[in-house]
Order: structure tokens, then C-alpha cells, then sequence
């Protein structure tokens, strides 16, 4: 474990990098139009395709996703329609699109009733070319689930579900306010391995209030009791300046930073102990599954659902708030559900900001996306994919990462940097050296923190 000193002077609030630039740097100058160029450029390329579901029965105080707090199914009904003319919208721009990746995020994707998800995957079969051997995923909250809800979705093509657990403490749960019973999350489980649903994901959060070591711990022994083949350890982001919820979570309940650190590495440790491999930023994965195996191949991803296990970069994002990233560009729709639904219904896309990527832009990203995701950069592919010289092109960042070498964090020669498995921990300050969008100066002391 690093010393507190260098957790402190590595003490910057960092991106958690599923894009480059992140979506701070996107602007209002790229519309609608620049969009569709861009979707006009994909026929017949392989991409992976993202639905937001915004909805939420219940408000989580600690959440920082776009959602939209109801218990009217005709909302739903209304939001699906707008689907609908945004899928044709895209399959009259760019048809016979072939479909490698399918994922469902909110919000909380099982607001919709079996019903209303059978009907919306049946238009997005009729407009996009679904591959048979696609990866088809789904957040589920286990909280608004029963075992028949469950064992309808392989017959629509699931085949991994992701749930929410956050932590399992109910001191905690009742600060977060989201009580989720261990037995819930069970019953769910059990549901999905039942259906023969193959793969089955956690999300856990540290950092939340009055979490200690022993309180996670617990957590993790109750998760690994119910073997998922994915964990997500996040780290929870307290902004409540910009999250009205947070305001509800005291801030002196917020564990300090090093034992953040603490439970961050212990659960690094109990998860590799249990045979899990540990993936990137945060995530694990069994040996098996195949985000092990593309970690293991060189061939893991990351995007803005976090690690993916497909080659393809293009990703196109349905509804409210919706990122896409294809070829060279970044393009988001509107986040308010009145004015996505108007633009929609008017016939044009909702985008509202977006970025164009440069050629310096792309030669960081590929950097940035090996540094998330392999910890370690080949300059030798880098230079041959963007005819560079890379010791030139980035002299002022070897300079800065001088720092992180001195402290054990990484290691650095002309052939690769690579970062160490205790400077697993700081994987984002290594990142964030080579992001030019940051508002630093290249000779202030640079300090990041691993800290969301």
C-alpha cells in the first residue's frame, strides 16, 4: 500500500476515462447534422448499440445517472414510441446495420414490464441486423424482480444480467436509501442461473457512508457466496453541488481517503484469493468469462458501459442522454426527456453536443484506452498505427511520469510504460498525464488521486 504522503500528493479528483476527451470536453458546436454524417459513414460495419431506460421507481440518494423517478407504466409506453421513431430514424440513415453488442442501462432497464421490452426489442430486430452471436445485456435492480420476469429474457436474447448491489449492510442502505435485502438479490441469482442465463454481474460501491472493513467485508463474503461471474467495484463520487440527492448523505458519514484505499485494496486481494482476475480499473471477472479471456487475448475495450469484450469501437446510444461514439466522434442527446422527445418527433436526431475527434485526440485515446485497460502502453504499435515517434511526441509527459516511476507506480522504457500491480490503484493519474484536455499546466507539480 502507498504511504498516505503519496496518496496525497496524488490527491486530484480524475476521469474515470470510458471516453477520450470525457464528456466535459463535448460542446454545442457538433449538432444533429454532424451526427448523421457520421452514422452515414457505418453501413455495414460491426457496432454495439446502448438503450437508456431513464426510469426509476425509487430515488437511490447516492446515484449520479440520468433517470427520471415514476411508477406510471404509460410514461414508459410514451418513451418507447419515441424509441421507435429514433430507431427509424438511424436504420433510414445507415440500414442493414450489423449489430455485434446489445445493452440495456438506466435508470433501471426492469421498469419496463416484459410486455413493453418484448415490444422493444422486436423494432430494434426490425431495423438493425441483431448477429446471432452478439453479446445482450441488462442492468436489473433485484428489488423490482420475480424469477418469471427473469426467465422470459433469454427468448429475447439476453444472456448476461447485471444487478445492483452496492453494498448489503442495511446501516448503509438506509443512508443511501436503498434497502435491498441479501435473500432479494439471491432469489435473483438464482432466477437468472435457472433461466440459463450464462453470465451474471455485481455492482458493488465503497466509499459510501459509515462503510468500514468490517462492513465490506461481510459484503463481499455474502457476494462471493452467490459466485456472479462479474463484480464491479466502484468507487462512490460525492458531488452533491451537482447531485441534488447526495445533499441527503451526511458528508461526515464518507469514509477519509485511506481507508477508501484500504477497502479498496483488501477487496483486490479477498476477490484475487476467490480465484477472481483482476480487469483494469475495477472491475474482476472468473477466469472463464470472457472478459478475463480479453483481457488475457490483449483485445479488452473500454466504453462508456465500461469494459466491453468486442473489437468494434462504434457505439450508438438510444434515448434520452445517450452517448454514441463512431468514427472519430462523440455525439450525446439531450438529457431533459422533453426536449429529447421533441426533436425526435420533429424527424431530426436530439443531439445537443458532441466532439470531433483530432488526430492528436485519437493517438491519446488509443494511449489512454491501453493504459485503462491493459495497464501498460507498446509504443512500437502506437507509432506504427499513428506514424509517430513517440519518445518526440510525448517528451513532456515522459517527464511528468518521472514522478510515478520514483514512487514504484509504474515502469517506463522506450519500449513500453507499464503500470505496477500496487500502481493498479493510481491506474487513472497514469491516464490523466497523457490527457492535453485537463486544465493543468504541463510544469505545475502534478497530483491525481484515484478518487472519483
Amino acid at each position: 500500500m502507498f504511504s498516505a504522503d503519496v496518496l496525497n500528493r496524488f490527491d486530484l479528483n480524475g476521469p474515470r476515462y470510458t471516453s477520450y476527451p470525457t464528456a466535459d470536453r463535448f460542446t454545442a458546436t457538433f449538432q444533429a447534422e454532424d451526427y448523421a454524417r457520421a452514422l452515414q459513414t457505418m453501413q455495414h460495419r460491426r457496432a454495439s448499440l446502448y438503450v437508456h431506460v431513464p426510469f426509476c421507481r425509487s430515488l437511490c440518494h447516492y446515484c449520479a445517472c440520468n433517470k427520471i423517478i415514476s411508477k406510471s407504466t404509460t410514461v414508459a409506453n410514451e418513451y418507447l414510441v419515441t424509441l421507435t421513431q429514433e430507431t427509424a430514424l438511424i436504420s433510414d440513415t445507415v440500414p442493414e446495420l450489423p449489430i455485434a453488442q446489445l445493452a440495456f442501462g438506466g435508470g433501471t432497464p426492469n421498469f419496463l414490464t416484459i410486455e413493453q421490452l418484448s415490444r422493444l426489442m422486436a423494432d430494434l430486430s426490425s431495423k438493425f441486423e441483431l448477429l446471432g452471436e452478439r453479446e445482450q445485456s441488462i442492468e436489473l435492480d433485484p428489488r423490482y424482480l420475480d424469477a418469471a420476469y427473469v426467465s422470459a429474457l433469454p427468448a429475447m436474447g439476453f444472456n448476461r444480467v447485471s444487478y445492483g448491489v452496492q453494498d448489503f449492510d442495511e446501516r448503509v442502505q438506509t443512508l443511501i436509501h436503498r434497502s435491498q435485502s441479501f435473500e432479494q438479490t439471491a432469489q435473483a441469482v438464482r432466477a437468472a442461473r435457472d433461466s440459463g442465463i450464462p453470465s451474471i454481474s455485481f455492482d458493488l460501491v465503497y466509499g459510501l457512508p459509515i462503510q468500514s472493513r468490517e462492513t465490506f467485508a461481510a459484503t463481499l463474503e455474502r457476494t462471493l457466496s452467490l459466485e456472479p461471474d462479474r463484480l464491479a467495484l466502484f468507487n462512490y463520487a460525492h458531488i452533491p453541488e451537482r447531485f441534488k440527492a447526495q445533499r441527503r448523505i451526511p458528508t461526515h458519514t464518507l469514509p477519509t481517503i485511506e481507508l477508501r484505499t484500504e477497502l479498496f485494496l483488501y477487496a483486490t486481494e479477498r476477490l484475487v484469493d476467490a480465484g477472481y482476475v483482476a480487469i483494469g480499473l475495477d472491475h474482476f471477472a472468473k477466469p472463464s468469462d470472457s472478459l478475463a479471456q480479453a483481457l488475457s487475448a490483449g483485445t479488452l475495450r473500454r466504453n462508456f458501459q465500461g469494459y466491453s469484450t468486442h473489437q468494434s469501437t462504434d457505439l450508438i446510444g438510444l434515448g434520452v442522454s445517450a452517448i454514441s461514439n463512431l468514427n472519430g466522434v462523440f455525439s450525446q442527446n439531450s438529457p431533459q426527456l422533453d426536449v429529447y422527445r421533441e426533436r425526435i418527433e420533429s424527424g431530426e436526431f436530439a443531439t445537443v453536443r458532441g466532439f470531433a475527434l483530432t488526430h492528436d485526440d485519437q493517438v491519446r485515446a488509443a494511449v489512454i484506452e491501453q493504459i485503462m485497460c491493459m495497464g501498460s502502453v507498446n509504443w512500437a504499435a502506437i507509432a506504427q498505427v499513428f506514424a509517430i515517434d513517440c519518445e518526440t511526441y510525448f517528451s513532456a509527459e515522459r517527464k511528468a511520469l518521472a514522478q510515478f516511476v520514483a514512487e514504484g507506480i509504474v515502469t517506463l522504457d522506450d519500449s513500453q510504460l507499464v503500470v505496477t500491480p500496487r500502481g493498479r490503484l493510481l491506474l487513472r493519474a497514469v491516464a490523466m498525464v497523457f490527457d492535453a484536455h485537463l486544465p493543468l499546466k504541463r510544469e505545475q507539480t502534478i497530483t491525481f488521486s484515484r478518487i472519483a
